[in-house]
């Protein structure tokens, strides 16, 4: 009886963990995952009147089975335990894979000896095949009588880039998920200076509410544009009004509204009520007109009203209501610290892709036997039916 040597557990792990079925089982299944976000719709988690509404509409569209889904991490699969464990394993995976193109690089390096079966090729000469070999950027090694060609270092050096460019990518992803944050919804007016979660980033808007200004490492996205008013008030000397938007709110010498509504405010002291209501069939624009409405209170009559589109100043009695234009802009603010890292990450798996592809791992050997060429190994298809690689 033969005694069979121990099976090497650790080996046996490491070639099931850097193998390509588990890594395309595990591509296969973060596909199926982005899959649900697109099928399925993803709940909000940072505004509560789109969760509100989200769940209204989870409900009649899926009934009792709503609650089992969102047990299930249906609704959050982004952020669901699941999916980031598979991220993790597929960083792991890459981790491996890149350990064994490492290994695979320097073992490369020096000449090896074959252990396939040799095969004969017709009509070739074994000049005329290093030759063209040559001339086809193949690096060939000599120890007499066999020689070894490859295409080393590329053929090896491209899966590597690869394998790294997808590891920094998930990287980039981890950093920003431990470190970066999102405002969604963020109003705020030409001239304005808003306060971000982390006490060192702000954002701004310039005069015409086209564009922001913000701190370095933040993205802003435009979710709305709209016209707005700082208004003041006079009286037929030239005095301060106070203004007053509600009741229970300080009177303020100068006040300050984005109109993404119809907006109101009195004038206490000559007994007026101003109604700013922005245009809409003018679209959402910065510069769409504004109808503003002056009210006598009481008896609540209309005194006047004009459009608004500049810079204006209203006459009611001896009054003097003065308006100036400061669009609005409702904004996404974002802070990814880890967008560079996956972008670098993008362009080495890219290049990675790219060059495998265009310059394939390639290793096979020659030698010249009773006037007869014979090969082994990872043959060319073009130097074995016709003896050109």
């Amino acid at each position: 009886m033969i005694d069979q040597p121990p099976r090497d557990i650790w080996r046996a792990v490491w070639q099931v963990a850097t193998s390509d079925y588990l890594f395309v089982a595990l591509l296969l299944s973060i596909v199926a995952g982005l899959a649900i976000t697109v099928c399925l719709p993803q709940m909000p988690v940072t505004d509560p009147v789109a969760y509100a509404r989200w769940l209204s509409d989870a409900q009649a569209r899926f009934g009792n089975a709503t609650a089992t889904m969102q047990v299930l991490g249906l609704f959050t699969m982004p952020h669901s335990f699941v999916f980031r464990a598979l991220l993790a394993l597929v960083a792991g995976s890459l981790l491996l894979r890149l350990v064994e193109d490492s290994e695979r690089l320097r073992q490369r390096r020096a000449m090896s000896e074959p252990t396939e079966e040799w095969h004969t090729l017709a009509d070739v000469g074994l000049h005329d095949v290093l030759e063209d070999l040559s001339r086809r950027h193949y690096r060939v090694l000599n120890a007499s009588p066999l020689f070894q060609a490859d295409r080393w270092p590329w053929a090896d050096l491209f899966p590597a880039l690869a394998h790294a460019g997808g590891l920094l990518f998930l990287i980039g992803l981890l950093i920003t998920t431990l470190w970066g944050w999102q405002v969604e919804g963020l109003v705020i007016q030409s001239g304005e200076r808003a306060t971000l979660p982390d006490a060192q980033a702000w954002v701004t808007l310039d005069r015409d509410g086209a564009n922001t200004a913000h701190s370095p490492g933040l993205v802003t996205f435009f979710e709305e544009r709209g016209p707005g008013v700082r208004a003041a008030a006079v009286d037929g000397i030239g005095q301060t009004l106070s203004l007053q938007q509600t009741t229970d709110a300080d009177p303020v010498t100068q006040l300050t509204l984005a109109l993404t509504e119809d907006q109101y405010f009195a004038i206490p002291e000559a007994q007026l009520i101003v109604r700013l209501a922005p245009q809409t069939g003018h679209g959402i624009e910065t510069q769409s007109p504004v109808l503003v409405q002056i009210y006598r209170s009481p008896p609540g009559r209309l005194a006047t009203e004009e459009f608004m589109e500049a810079d204006m100043e209203l006459a009611v009695d001896n009054v003097t209501l003065k308006l100036v234009s400061v669009p609005y802009a409702r904004l996404t603010v974002t802070a990814n610290p880890g967008r560079w890292p996956s972008f670098a990450g993008l362009v080495l798996l890219g290049v990675g892709l790219l060059g495998s592809m265009a310059w394939p791992a390639r290793r096979f050997w020659l030698r010249e036997e009773s006037e007869r060429v014979e090969g082994t190994g990872n043959l060319p298809l073009a130097l074995v039916e016709s003896g050109e690689a």
